[in-house]
């Protein structure tokens, strides 16, 4: 489609994370079906598609910092729940607890 761009892209480690980087990488050739890419460097590469700028979305953060908050919360809660309430221990109560621990750490 005429509005998208094909991004050649090798994969950067920042630390103990990484991210995609145009740098060192450059779009030789592109049509409808094929782009060829040529890098100066060995490592992980990519074509990425972009059909419009990539902004970052605030309310997507601020959604998946409280969704995730409140997961650890309840996975916390039903660890302890799970603990607790040892009238209902059973092998069933122990593998939810240990699947609750996994997830929770």
């Amino acid at each position: 489609r005429e509005n998208e761009e094909a991004h050649c892209v090798s994969w950067q480690p920042v630390g103990t994370h990484g991210r995609w980087s145009e740098q060192g990488c450059e779009r030789l050739a592109s049509d409808r079906l094929y782009t060829t890419c040529s890098c100066c460097h060995l490592s992980s590469f990519a074509i990425l598609m972009a059909i419009s700028d990539v902004e970052e979305n605030v309310t997507l953060k601020l959604v998946t910092y409280v969704g995730l908050s409140l997961s650890v919360l309840c996975l916390f809660l039903a660890i302890l729940t799970f603990l607790l309430c040892r009238s209902l221990w059973n092998v069933s109560v122990a593998l939810h607890l240990q699947l609750s621990i996994c997830l929770f750490v």
